[in-house]
């Protein structure tokens, strides 16, 4: 990343008004009191989401705090013409941003979510002490960093890294970034049209010399909307389907409207700012690398895979599948874990309402088969069943030894169902149980792993599974992969023996 200053050419140094005041920006152009009188509501409005996000909300309430606090900091870098400068000052904070954001990441797992919070919110608000610039030859630059893009900037990677740590809630990014984002830049680009601060030769002249800069900026937003849209063609929305309770039709619909976004965002990016913002730039990078990198697991067939026949009769809809954590939202000592659940006649997981009871989802009571040979070496079936929306501890499961050091664990099985003990050996197709809804389950559904000890709760490692005598119609448009790998979205069908 590039800091840049603001030196007078005959001296080198610094002119006496090169430092812009943070607080009344009148030098710039600016009416003071007006802005003054934005930023002050804006910069009381990110103090409320804080406390509300130590407090109540949690790492999520860091959204509105980090978008309050980045535009509280000046009503137009354009017009004020700020940007960074390289000192010794901002050189330290820098390596303190660093700090503070690895500390965020490693600790995210042990940390409590007040403390999460502080160290976040820290880490957004550092740029605010940063020293920046404001004479003309700052307002003259065409590649900046700026307080508001590096708080952006920074606000981004927490919440890619609450993404990435909480697992199975990247539809919610995925929706802003390809909804939420295109709109609100949209909204954007027609307000500085109307004061000219839009770059409109990049659409005209894309290879002119001068524009270079906003070409490689226009290259790298459209490799983000394409990797976007693998993620959504691989089946990173699917769970949209559960979550909202969504048919066939239905999720269609969110699937093109997600795809009209990104089309935006890639039109939009042949119409910058007049400014390149480097924070920005190099926070687009930085995600599109990760999401190639998750789509080459999807990609890739995995190694040291276990072939099973179908736990289940019938059609049943995967919920969690997939050696990546773009698709399958298990924690990461479950990673290769897949779920199931059955949709009705009505292309929903249950008939009734919001509130549904257990008795309305067709998945609730169906029956479990042994997926492979072996002895039972595990067996827990007393815990209650959760009402649809709640979830409890515990899980009714059974696990199999299938030899070769590899056992398959079963799992939210319906309270007083299991039908074999500790020690009997059963055969593949064998029934078992039936699905339930306990332990970590808001609706029946059914938690398979293969995994490499008899262990219930985290066993130190899965292995990928291959289905044998199903058939799979994949949920999602991505052609590269194992065809007998699950994935989520896919629909999944034992064939008839």
């Amino acid at each position: 990343m590039s800091f840049l200053r603001s030196t007078i050419p005959e001296t080198g140094t610094e002119t006496p008004d090169v430092v812009a005041s943070t607080l009344w920006p009148d030098h710039a152009g600016v009416p003071g009191r007006t802005a003054w009188r934005r930023r002050l509501v804006l910069t009381v409005l990110a103090v409320a989401a804080f406390v509300a996000a130590v407090f109540v909300l949690g790492p999520i309430g860091l959204i509105p705090f980090g978008l309050l606090l980045a535009f509280s900091t000046g009503s137009d870098e354009e017009e004020t013409g700020r940007s960074v400068i390289l000192t010794a000052r901002n050189v330290a904070l820098a390596a303190a941003m660093l700090a503070l954001f690895v500390w965020f990441w490693l600790g995210y797992v042990d940390l409590p979510a007040s403390t999460l919070v502080v160290i976040a919110g820290a880490l957004i608000a550092v740029p605010l002490v940063l020293q920046e610039s404001a004479g003309q030859a700052a307002r003259d630059r065409r590649f900046v960093v700026t307080q508001r893009s590096l708080i952006l900037a920074l606000w981004g990677l927490v919440a890619f890294a609450y993404l990435y740590q909480e697992r199975g809630v990247w539809l919610f990014g995925l929706a802003a970034v390809s909804v939420v984002l295109p709109v609100s830049l949209a909204a954007s680009r027609a307000w500085g049209a109307r004061r000219g601060r839009i770059e409109l030769g990049l659409f005209r002249h894309p290879l002119r010399r001068d524009l270079r800069g906003h070409l490689l900026q226009g290259l790298n937003i459209w490799l983000l909307c394409m990797l976007l849209g693998g993620l959504i063609a691989a089946g990173g929305m699917h769970r949209a389907r559960i979550e909202y309770s969504l048919d066939a039709a239905q999720f269609r619909v969110v699937i093109a409207v997600l795809a009209a976004g990104l089309v935006l965002l890639a039109v939009l990016a042949l119409v910058p700012r007049r400014r390149v913002y480097l924070a920005i730039n190099v926070g687009v990078a930085l995600l599109s690398g990760f999401l190639a990198v998750q789509l080459v697991q999807v990609s890739v067939p995995a190694a040291d895979v276990v072939v099973l026949d179908s736990p289940l009769v019938g059609e049943w809809f995967v919920l969690n599948g997939g050696h990546s954590a773009l698709l399958n939202g298990h924690s990461p000592n479950e990673s290769n874990a897949i779920d199931f659940q059955l949709f009705g006649v009505n292309g929903r997981t249950h008939t009734g309402g919001t509130d549904a009871p257990l008795s309305d989802y067709p998945g609730f009571g169906s029956p479990v088969l042994a997926p492979a040979d072996g002895r039972i070496v595990g067996v827990d079936d007393g815990y209650a069943d959760n009402p649809p929306g709640t979830n409890s501890e515990r899980a009714n499961h059974v696990v199999i030894d299938i030899g070769a050091g590899r056992y398959v664990l079963m799992a939210h099985l319906m309270q007083g169902s299991v039908t074999v003990q500790v020690g009997d050996r059963v055969r593949r197709g064998q029934p078992l149980a039936a699905v339930g809804n306990n332990g970590h389950s808001s609706e029946p559904h059914l938690h398979l792993q293969v995994q490499d000890s008899p262990v219930v709760i985290d066993a130190e490692r899965t292995y990928p599974v291959v289905f044998g005598n199903v058939n799979i119609t994949r949920g999602g448009a991505w052609p590269w992969g194992n065809s007998r790998e699950l994935r989520t979205g896919d629909l999944v069908q034992a064939r008839s023996q």
